[in-house]
């Protein structure tokens, strides 16, 4: 067995990037790494509390393997991933160090760390960062966000796909990154695809002439870039302002419920994922991101209608609801 040393000597080349409000400092044997971290740089946070650090190396005796399947163990503060048998990857949320091998294929797949590295990164390591992730898509109208929350199969995704076709911008999809700043709550979104079931092919003729593809979670199905298929504007992140729980009905119609701040907050809490319980500050940091997202207008959202359909109900809602505002 190859022993591999995460040092300098190993790691010649550096630089820093961006990635959901956070700055990830990067040490690297590769230069096609180095280009896929350079792909994300942007404006980074001041905040020093915000920063991690990921050791990523190439090794061209890893052999990938098609078509397996993602898993992870928790051990404490430290989490393990083989990450589709491409990436192999150590989290250390007490350090916010990840160290990780990858094949040299992986490390030229845009898509890849667009859509499988990245977001697992910042979904295991952000709330330790300050940047909760929450189980909700998030759209941005204006500058300002509407997130839409809701049980698996509600329909989130092919609701998202709507708003898009309605002028809204999709910041994300599945899961949306939340933290507290000192201008107000911020939603960020990573790689801003848009993942479709099969019979979603019903409402959205774009999708003739695109194949479904195994996703993270193992099913099939449309993963779409709505800026090129749907014509969407792209946002990478919103300012939270209202938040919509998605209930499918069998009955037509669309119907706005306004609900509590403790609704909202029992929801997030309740679909969160499982933290360390060595580290009490993630789950009090996560939490105060939740408080604060609960202080924002909220409906249950029922519909029977199609996609379209909803999407124009709640297009026009805000903007009624943005007049009585004002």
């Amino acid at each position: 067995m190859v022993k591999r040393v995460f040092e300098r000597q190993t790691l010649p080349f550096s630089t820093d990037f961006s990635l959901a409000g956070t700055r990830c400092l990067l040490s690297t044997n590769s230069h096609e790494i180095l280009r896929q971290a350079m792909r994300w740089q942007g404006s980074a946070p001041a905040s020093g509390e915000r920063t991690f650090w990921m050791e990523m190396m190439e090794d061209p005796s890893f052999k990938c393997e098609e078509r397996a399947l993602s898993h992870f163990r928790g051990l404490r503060h430290v989490v393990l991933a083989n990450i589709e048998s491409k990436a192999f990857v150590a989290f250390d949320l007490l350090r916010k160090r990840v160290m990780g091998v990858i094949c040299p294929a992986v490390a030229r797949d845009d898509s890849f760390w667009d859509q499988r590295l990245l977001p697992v990164t910042i979904g295991v390591l952000g709330t330790t960062l300050g940047v909760a992730p929450l189980h909700c898509a998030c759209l941005d109208r204006r500058g300002k966000a509407l997130l839409v929350a809701g049980a698996s199969g509600a329909g989130k995704s092919t609701l998202s796909a709507a708003l898009a076709q309605r002028g809204f911008a999709v910041v994300s999809d599945d899961w949306s990154y939340l933290s507290r700043t000192p201008g107000g709550l911020i939603a960020y979104g990573l790689s801003a695809t848009v993942k479709l079931l099969p019979d979603a092919v019903r409402f959205f003729r774009e999708l003739h002439g695109y194949s479904t593809r195994k996703t993270f979670n193992g099913e099939f199905a449309y993963e779409i870039d709505p800026v090129r298929t749907l014509s969407s504007a792209a946002a990478t992140s919103s300012k939270p302002q209202w938040l919509l729980f998605l209930e499918r009905t069998v009955t037509r119609g669309s119907h706005f419920i306004p609900c509590r701040s403790d609704y909202a907050r029992q929801f997030f809490e309740e679909f969160a994922e499982r933290l360390p319980e060595e580290l009490p500050h993630m789950r009090i940091a996560r939490s105060e991101v939740i408080n604060a997202l609960s202080a924002c207008r909220c409906w249950i959202f029922r519909t029977g209608e199609s996609p379209q359909g909803a999407a124009e109900a709640i297009q026009k809602f805000l903007e009624n609801s943005d007049h009585v505002a004002a």
